[in-house]
């Protein structure tokens, strides 16, 4: 598993832009509190799954 780093926060950020969720509070708050790359992300596809797939 890859650790979080600034490269990796900016991937983060552009993928919850990307599909629209960089406003969600849960996703900024994933972004910033997330250990490694993948929990971020599974963070912010569950944020997506919810906002869109319903």
């Amino acid at each position: 598993m890859r650790t979080l780093c600034r490269s990796d926060k900016k991937e983060l950020r552009r993928l919850a832009t990307d599909f629209g969720l960089c406003y969600k509070p849960e996703v900024q708050e994933a972004i910033d509190n997330c250990q490694s790359y993948e929990e971020g992300r599974r963070k912010i596809l569950k944020a997506y799954e919810l906002a869109y797939m319903k």
